[in-house]
């Protein structure tokens, strides 16, 4: 099977390079199977690195800069030596910023003259702490900047207790908006929703942010998205999957 991308819904200019894979064209054997690109979940690493390879040949990712994600709220710059953090940005081109989700946010952001993009990956704890601000500070331009919320779990099976909405709240207690109440004494959490949100309260050197939503839920569509929170509700607590990669460059 041919390798299968998500190529985001947003108006980027034409020198902009972006994409979310899915599972589909890889050589992992289940629960991984079969485009993971995750080294850290129990997949054979030679496997993960040719199916990395295989994502570079087929889509011509230049250099890509692979992260060991830590649920922090740091953003390096493409090829630091420093690879724990949770964002990538790049102002040169043939540059690749990657960040890896089965569940968490894929957001990637661009300004509309394309002369800088960055990855983040927001799961529950980087977007209640700030990751997104931490990213859009790196940008020191004056253009307004696009941002693209890629595949994830939607607010229908995100069901989260007191603890995370209080983290979101006692912040910004306008968020609380996000978390509808279910039968469980629980709540459901719209994550993409809380993202937009926030990004479009950010205004990078007086300008904005237009932001785009993929619409895309990892947990509902199994034959196109690893979900972390879908393999433990089938599997238990010792269960593992695979992991997406959503990469942005500058082509030359």
């Amino acid at each position: 099977m041919p390798i299968k991308l998500v190529q985001p819904n947003w108006p980027a200019p034409k020198r902009v390079k972006a994409f979310c894979t899915t599972r589909a064209g890889g050589g992992s054997v289940a629960p991984w199977d079969s485009l993971n690109l995750a080294l850290h979940v129990g997949d054979n690493s030679a496997q993960v690195l040719q199916n990395r390879q295989l994502l570079a040949t087929e889509t011509h990712l230049p250099n890509p800069h692979w992260l060991d994600q830590i649920h922090s709220t740091k953003v390096i710059t493409h090829g630091s030596d420093d690879t724990l953090a949770d964002g990538c940005f790049a102002e040169q081109e043939n540059q690749a910023c990657i960040i890896m989700t089965a569940d968490c946010l894929p957001i990637l952001l661009t300004d509309e003259q394309g002369t800088w993009v960055a990855a983040v990956h927001a799961g529950w704890r980087g977007l209640a702490d700030g990751i997104l601000s931490k990213a859009v500070a790196k940008y020191s331009g004056k253009h307004s900047l696009l941002a693209w919320i890629g595949p994830a779990i939607s607010q229908e099976f995100f069901e989260v207790g007191d603890d995370v909405r209080e983290e979101f709240i006692n912040k910004n207690k306008t968020l609380e908006k996000f978390f509808k109440a279910n039968s469980n004494k629980r709540w459901q959490c719209d994550l993409a929703a809380i993202a937009e949100y926030l990004l479009q309260q950010l205004e990078p050197s007086g300008t904005s942010i237009d932001v785009y939503q993929s619409g895309l839920c990892s947990y509902d569509k199994e034959r196109d998205f690893f979900s972390h929170r879908r393999q433990f509700h089938q599997q238990g607590a010792n269960a593992t999957t695979g992991r997406m990669a959503s990469a942005i460059w500058i082509e030359q």
